[in-house]
């Protein structure tokens, strides 16, 4: 396809029309394609005439070899509204992303199962199908690696979809395909709760790019009712915020024979996410994780990092060399050849993605004492953060409100963004907040109407640490006079022993402590780079031995906040060097980590 061809005849398309003006308009564009491929028009769009507006005079101006099956999907993509693609969680698949996802499984069932694959006489099945990318580039696999007719190929596919015209989208573009000679089997479901009784349960490839319907925003939120229908078919696999992209997953592997393969595009957050880990050990339990792709290039016009998994169900494994072992994963970027194979955790896929990014493999810490054994670690909700949002004033000058502890009727409001390495930007960087702009904003707690969260903000008045998220590594501020208050999502270490602040500082902010939990929650963040700080994770973070390099870090913690405040930047770097050689050795890990850390620190934004 000419790309520049393809992408002005779809800028040409109108968006948002009523639903049965652009269902005539992508009826337009499947009777011409059939046309030019000299097949009879597809029956899903039998009965639609007289295109809206400008729509035939768009495809007729486009060349005949960008006239594929292909171009259906796009067209539909393009004529939905961006709101109603939001809510639907469709971002259809561009033809060269579903051939290397469909080319990764083949290639992972071909190496794990060591035989032919499978596709030549078995069933195929995308589930959220859209446009139809996946069972399009799917059947041209089988083409060139069996003798089977495009006829024969199509009836073994199977697709469904919640949007109806999507469907018939597939439908069409599929037997445009066929050259009018054979359709898929349909169905007008939601898959994972709704699937026909009489659908096969042995599938030799579920294959697809599913809605990806993040649980922490209104428009793509589940209803209480499609929880509970969730939670009736996949039980605590469906509770909490897990993504319902990720319960794709779980779904096809139900489906496929033993020695199928699943390919699917998901989010990056899916290795990582604290909610998706049911998911994942069920389907290690069942399925070999054989390859993992991530997206580097922006393929896929999604708005969040997307990967590819592909996963070799039951005992079929039969390595084809004594290099191959069934739980070995092959790691790939973008067009590279596997960078490595590595064994993944039933429980978090993060690292594999960690190990990409360059992040050091390091031990965890062992050790008798934790974050959360020694201090109170917490963060606000949503309450917190709404429940202050008319209680918070802009600051007059850049100087800090009187407050004491536990007493004061104002406080710094300190977000993730005033956050750096040991550097308090309250009053000396813009920051947004509830939908406002700020300079300096203080919070009076007399104007918080909420008693609840009132008394929650005066709880956090103590000496502390202020733990931003969606960091390249973990940054801190210390507030040893606890006159800062802690908007959301930052974390709050409050030490039961005061005194203990600096060293904690020390143990938080450690090369060794970045690398283990960027390593175990990898993708998770907003960014490929950043990591979701959590509280949890905090409390959890293991404490050195005592000793004289912890000493000297919590002495170097201390030093790079008054260089700081004193406005000494080199002194302050300096003093960040100081905390990070003797954190690695505290930790008795290799001074190579101290070094990934300051480069990482040097390339934040």
């Amino acid at each position: 396809m000419a790309i520049g061809d393809v992408q002005r005849f779809l800028a040409g398309l109108p968006v948002g029309l009523p639903e049965n003006d652009a269902v005539r308009a992508i009826a337009a564009v499947a009777r011409h394609v059939s046309a030019v491929r000299g097949c009879a028009p597809p029956t899903a769009f039998d009965g639609q005439r007289d295109a809206p507006d400008g729509v035939d005079v768009l495809v007729d101006a486009l060349p005949e070899a960008d006239c594929t099956p292909d171009l259906l999907g796009l067209a539909w993509e393009q004529l939905l509204a961006d709101d109603s693609r939001r809510a639907q969680g469709a971002h259809f698949t561009p033809r060269q992303g579903a051939q290397r996802v469909v080319r990764l499984a083949v290639e992972s069932q071909e190496r794990i199962v060591g035989t032919a694959s499978l596709l030549d006489v078995g069933r195929v099945w995308d589930p959220a199908c859209g446009g139809g990318a996946f069972l399009l580039a799917a059947a041209r696999h089988i083409e060139t690696s069996s003798g089977l007719s495009r006829s024969e190929i199509v009836e073994s596919m199977f697709a469904s979809d919640i949007d109806p015209v999507a469907l018939r989208v597939c439908s069409a573009a599929l037997s445009i395909w066929a050259r009018g000679e054979a359709s898929p089997r349909t169905a007008n479901v939601d898959a994972l709760i709704d699937l026909p009784a009489d659908w096969p349960t042995d599938f030799s490839m579920v294959v697809g790019n599913p809605p990806f319907l993040g649980q922490l925003t209104t428009d793509t939120a589940r209803s209480p009712e499609a929880a509970e229908r969730l939670k009736a078919e996949y039980g605590e696999l469906a509770v909490g915020y897990v993504d319902q992209a990720a319960l794709f997953v779980e779904l096809g592997l139900r489906r496929l024979s033993p020695g199928g393969v699943l390919g699917l595009i998901l989010p990056q957050s899916f290795l990582g996410s604290r909610d998706a880990s049911g998911v994942r050990t069920s389907a290690m339990s069942r399925a070999v994780l054989s390859d993992l792709w991530i997206d580097d290039d922006a393929l896929f016009e999604a708005a969040v990092d997307v990967i590819a998994i592909a996963m070799v169900k039951g005992d079929a494994a039969s390595p084809t060399s004594e290099e191959e072992t069934p739980n070995i994963v092959h790691v790939r970027l973008g067009d590279s050849a596997p960078l490595g194979r590595q064994t993944p955790e039933p429980t978090s896929w993060a690292p594999l993605l960690a190990a990409v990014q360059g992040v050091p493999e390091v031990q965890c810490p062992t050790g008798d004492v934790s974050v959360g054994d020694i201090a109170h670690v917490t963060a606000g909700f949503r309450q917190h953060f709404y429940g202050i949002a008319d209680a918070v004033l802009e600051g007059s000058d850049v100087h800090r409100p009187d407050s004491t502890a536990n007493g004061g009727a104002a406080a710094s409001l300190i977000t993730s963004g005033m956050i750096d390495p040991f550097a308090n930007l309250w009053g000396r960087r813009p920051v947004k907040f509830a939908g406002k702009k700020w300079n300096a904003p203080i919070l009076s707690l007399d104007a918080v109407a909420d008693a609840a969260v009132r008394s929650w903000f005066q709880a956090r008045l103590v000496p502390k640490l202020l733990l931003a998220s969606q960091t390249p590594v973990i940054e801190l501020i210390a507030d040893p006079d606890g006159v800062l208050a802690p908007s959301v999502p930052v974390v709050s270490v409050e030490p039961h022993d005061p005194d203990m602040l600096w060293h904690l500082a020390a143990a938080v902010s450690a090369p060794t402590t970045s690398a283990v939990l960027i390593s175990n929650a990898a993708g998770t963040g907003l960014s490929a780079t950043a990591v979701r700080v959590r509280a949890r994770a905090i409390a959890d973070v293991v404490l050195p031995q005592p000793g004289p390099a912890w000493d000297r870090g919590a002495e170097a913690a201390r030093a790079a906040t008054e260089a700081w405040d004193a406005g000494d930047e080199d002194l302050q770097a300096q003093s960040l060097q100081e905390l990070a050689a003797a954190m690695v050795e505290a930790y008795r890990h290799d001074h190579q980590l101290a070094f990934w850390w300051s480069q990482r620190l040097r390339k934040r934004p």
